[in-house]
């Protein structure tokens, strides 16, 4: 698992995100809606934009995380924007026009859509650099370990208590009975 990040680089990760976030969704709703995004609306979704990102900036995050952050913030963004401009674009059309072009059909789902995906294959290209890059500033700047060679002590025999030398038995025992053998006849006298 990775480390949490600093704050500092949390905040500009999340600036980031934002600002790749932003640039590509006011240029593709300002396109497929044929009006641009009113600036109160730009920066109102950076700010809710950064804040959301700064929130899940502290660790390293995988393509579906991104990608998922990522459409939920297009359509927020969306409807920020539709918001925004629904005076001025929507006016004098009829109730259906006016929500078939306020929502913008396919083609406003596309455009929100390509701008996710083509913003979290950029994220998370930078997100694996960002973070390769920190893992290895935070390598170098370690003590180095001292490495000592590989050097095998030798083991120490067992010691054993010696067991204690018994003579050996040529000779006849002199006081031992032998009992083998039937019992001796008794003599009646």
């Amino acid at each position: 698992m990775s480390e949490p990040a600093l704050p500092i680089s949390r905040t500009a990760r999340a600036v980031v995100f934002a600002t790749v976030c932003l640039a590509l969704t006011v240029a593709g709703h300002a396109y497929s809606a044929g009006v641009p995004v009113p600036p109160v609306a730009v920066g109102f979704g950076f700010l809710l934009v950064t804040g959301f990102a700064a929130v899940l900036a502290g660790a390293e995050r995988s393509y579906p995380t991104i990608l998922g952050g990522l459409l939920g913030a297009q359509f927020g963004l969306h409807v920020l924007f539709v918001q925004a401009t629904d005076g001025t674009v929507h006016h004098g059309l009829g109730h259906a026009e006016h929500f078939r072009h306020a929502h913008g059909g396919t083609s406003m789902t596309l455009a929100h859509g390509l701008a996710a995906l083509i913003m979290a294959f950029w994220l998370r290209r930078g997100e694996a650099a960002a973070w390769s890059l920190a893992r290895r500033i935070a390598a170098a700047a370690r003590p180095p370990r001292l490495v000592l060679p590989d050097v095998r002590v030798p083991a120490r025999p067992v010691l054993r208590p010696m067991a204690r030398v018994l003579p050996a038995r040529t000779a006849p025992l002199r006081h031992s009975v032998s009992r083998r053998g039937p019992p001796p006849a008794l003599s009646i006298a």
